[in-house]
């Protein structure tokens, strides 16, 4: 699978992760962040997701990717 050949962990455990934090009761207040996969502590944000520069970069070709995807047809009446 590609996100281990990239050395991105394994996808299974990532979607553990994800669910706990969303249907645990402990985490209702929390609202983002990091967390490790293996007992969900609090990681800190890495520095470069603290520069503004590369924050402002990925907002913006985050919006452009939506700007130029095309939009999905509905199957719902109008």
């Amino acid at each position: 699978m590609i996100l281990t050949r990239l050395d991105m962990g394994n996808p299974h455990l990532g979607a553990g992760i994800i669910v706990r934090l969303a249907t645990d009761p402990a985490f209702a207040d929390s609202t983002g962040g990091y967390f490790a996969v293996k007992d969900t502590k609090p990681l800190p944000c890495p520095e470069l997701g603290r520069d503004e520069t590369v924050q402002r970069a990925l907002w913006e070709a985050t919006a452009a990717l939506f700007r130029n995807s095309p939009q999905p047809h509905s199957t719902f009446a109008q």
